[in-house]
């Protein structure tokens, strides 16, 4: 084993990287033993984090109790999200050109719905690399991942693209390929 935090780590080879929920207006827990020191073991171990953020969703979610994003104010929510993850992201100690994932969980559909959506997390992305760190979103192929593609390639108003996406597909298909996807 690599360490006492993880004495099972010769099972989980193939995998170089964790998640982490870093904060956020809807996110389900606190954060628990997550501080500087934690993330600088954890990374001394040889592990890469994949920070992530858990603020507004969309105004068509229906995925439960939380905080939605508000059409009228979707840009200045985004950039309010993306400056509090930075501080958080600074507060246990990941450095500028790290990934901050934004979690937009999946969401119906519906033009109002996906403009607030691309609005949000276009002022979520220019903050978050402005603020020297990667933009990244983390939201569902049927929704988020589809609707911020068809955003970048018609170069939607207000929608900056993230640098990197991280993609759930459940459709009980057990590949990595399938979906039309460019990303």
């Amino acid at each position: 084993p690599r360490s006492t935090l993880f004495p099972y780590t010769t099972l989980f080879r193939s995998y170089a990287a964790i998640g982490v929920y870093i904060g956020g207006t809807n996110a389900a827990c606190a954060g628990g033993n997550l501080s500087a020191g934690w993330v600088k073991s954890v990374v001394g171990m040889g592990w890469n984090l994949l920070p992530t953020y858990v603020g507004p969703q969309a105004p068509c979610w229906t995925g439960g109790h939380g905080v939605l994003i508000n059409s009228s104010k979707a840009a200045a929510q985004g950039a309010a999200a993306a400056a509090d993850a930075v501080s958080d992201a600074r507060s246990i100690g990941l450095s500028a050109g790290s990934p901050i994932y934004y979690d937009m969980e999946g969401y119906g559909a519906g033009s109002s719905c996906t403009s607030a959506v691309l609005k949000f997390l276009g002022a979520w992305d220019r903050q978050v690399a402005a603020a020297g760190y990667a933009s990244g979103v983390y939201s569902s192929q049927d929704s988020g991942i589809v609707n911020m593609q068809s955003g970048a390639v018609n170069k939607t108003p207000g929608f900056t693209p993230p640098e990197a996406v991280w993609i759930a597909l459940w459709d009980k298909v057990a590949s990595l390929t399938d979906g039309t996807l460019t990303w």
